[in-house]
């Protein structure tokens, strides 16, 4: 039986766990476009519009390179974001 309040990664959208991600790092969207901004790759920029609209959802389908960018300043693998026990795994690490 699931806890009161608890929401499975498995349940969870690309869009909540991005967020979820960037406020467990204590981070603000602005910081994390400012370190996007270092990758070798220009593909894997991201503006603080581009963040905002993927963790409302209204973005659903960034490109590699960007959740490449995005999980390089999240210090998680890419296929994180897609496990099932992803979100657990962040949350024991904090």
């Amino acid at each position: 039986m699931k806890k009161a309040g608890y929401i499975s990664s498995y349940m969870m959208t690309l869009a909540e766990k991005l967020r979820r991600l960037r406020n467990g790092k204590k981070m603000s969207m602005s910081q994390v476009a400012r370190l996007s901004e270092l990758a070798e790759d220009r593909r894997g920029r991201i503006t603080q519009g581009y963040i905002s609209r993927l963790e409302s959802g209204k973005e659903t389908n960034p490109s590699l390179m960007k959740l490449i960018t995005l999980c390089s300043i999240y210090k998680i693998k890419p296929n994180e974001l897609f496990v099932k026990n992803s979100l657990k795994k962040f949350q024991k690490n904090r």
